[in-house]
C-alpha cells in the first residue's frame, strides 16, 4: 500500500541539530512522527534536488543527544543521493523520522513517499531538545 507523500521545506529558520554520523556539523532538519497501527515492514524513500539523510526513531527523541533512540540511519539506499529506510514498525508504538541532509547548512524542498502494510498518519512535530545545539555529540548525564 502506498501511503502519504509527505511534502518538506529545510530552510534557514528551520530547527538544527548534530545528525549521526555528520562529524560535528551542525544540520537542518524536518522531524516528522507517525503512530502505527499494524506492525510490518515499512520503506521511508526521499526524493529531492538536495543529498538527504534520513533517520528514525523510537519516541520520545530529545535531538540534544541523537544518538538515543536512534533505530537506523541511511543516505543513499534509494539512489540518486537520496535515502531509503526500511524497518519493521510495531504497532502501538511511535516513530520519529528526521529528514536532513548529508552536508551541512543546505535548504531546500523534499518529499518523503512511505509504503507498508497500512496507511500511516505522518506529522511534522518539533522535538524536545533538553539544551542548546552546538557542535559535537554529547552523553546523556
Amino acid at each position: 500500500m502506498t501511503l502519504p507523500t509527505y511534502s518538506g521545506n529545510l530552510s534557514l529558520s528551520s530547527p538544527k541539530f548534530v545528525r549521526p554520523n555528520g562529524g560535528g556539523g551542525i544540520y537542518y532538519y524536518e522531524a516528522i512522527q507517525m503512530t502505527v497501527s499494524i506492525s510490518g515492514i515499512y520503506n521511508f524513500t526521499s526524493s529531492s534536488s538536495m543529498d538527504t539523510f534520513g533517520c528514525l526513531y523510537n519516541n520520545p527523541i530529545d535531538l540534544s543527544y541523537p544518538l538515543q533512540n536512534l533505530i537506523t540511519t541511511d543516505d543513499d539506499g534509494n539512489g540518486g543521493q537520496q535515502f531509503r529506510i526500511t524497518y519493521n514498525l510495531q504497532a502501538g508504538y511511535t516513530y520519529v523520522l528526521i529528514v536532513t541532509t548529508f552536508r551541512t547548512t543546505v535548504a531546500g524542498t523534499f518529499s518523503v513517499t512511505a509504503t507498508g502494510p497500512t496507511r500511516l498518519n505522518l506529522v511534522s512535530i518539533r522535538p524536545i531538545t533538553s539544551r542548546p545545539i552546538t557542535t559535537g555529540l554529547p552523553s546523556p548525564s
